[in-house]
């Protein structure tokens, strides 16, 4: 079963059920697009400072705004957690460790960190970004993982002029769902963007509820989303 949920992300997580979920994978704003705070949030909002029709909004917060905002995510996503459930969380280095004190205050418990290795290098200033961070908390000690053959480093492409401007490769979002997943079990994702989560858990056979605040990518995938998923529905399968 896939259900998707147009609408802002902590007003719905707070109808969901306790107890509901085997996983929370999710990849929301980092709100790091500036290296220095004053370059955020120029118009005393928690918005992006700039119009940018091809982004998404909210990824330009402040970091005490981009605080607020994870810790009440945080403390649903520990309520809808079943015992022993599992939460991946994408985020940069910039961020990682105001977002790592955050979930961590709810009293979900820090499991551990996996990288991102996109197999080359983009932008950067020194040393080029070439990598992402996704935090691995667990509510109380962690359920077992249902495989272990996968490391914590994991090598995968991006996505390039995809449907949504972070859309994450289903390849790498289904080897995390088999991981912290069982067959059958449920994945909620509070920043769905493009939908690879919730092929990922088709792939895997399990069920998905998605929210997306923004219509644009709430709607229907593109023929080039329903092709890279066919694509690994037949590689995988």
């Amino acid at each position: 079963m896939k259900r998707l949920i147009q609408g802002d992300a902590i007003d719905v997580m707070q109808t969901l059920p306790a107890n509901s979920f085997d996983a929370v994978i999710t990849d929301p704003p980092y709100s790091s697009g500036a290296r220095k705070e004053g370059q955020k949030g120029l118009r005393n909002k928690m918005k992006r400072a700039t119009e940018d029709a091809d982004w998404f909004s909210c990824d330009a917060m402040t970091t005490n705004g981009f605080t607020w905002l994870m810790r009440e995510c945080a403390r649903e996503w520990r309520r809808v957690l079943k015992p022993g459930g599992h939460l991946l969380c994408f985020i940069d280095w910039r961020m990682y460790p105001a977002l790592s004190a955050v979930i961590e205050s709810v009293d979900l418990r820090h499991v551990g960190m996996l990288v991102w290795d996109k197999t080359y290098f983009g932008m950067g200033a020194c040393f080029r970004n070439q990598h992402e961070l996704i935090l691995h908390f667990s509510k109380g000690p962690p359920s077992a993982p249902q495989r272990r053959d996968m490391g914590n480093v994991i090598q995968c492409k991006p996505i390039r002029q995809g449907e949504h401007p972070t859309q994450k490769p289903i390849d790498l979002m289904h080897k995390l769902v088999s991981v912290v997943v069982p067959k059958g079990g449920h994945v909620l994702d509070s920043f769905a963007g493009s939908g690879s989560t919730g092929d990922a858990c088709d792939l895997h056979g399990c069920d998905f509820t998605g929210i997306e605040i923004e219509s644009r990518y709430f709607e229907e995938p593109k023929e080039a989303h329903e092709a890279d998923a066919a694509f690994w529905t037949k590689r995988l399968g």
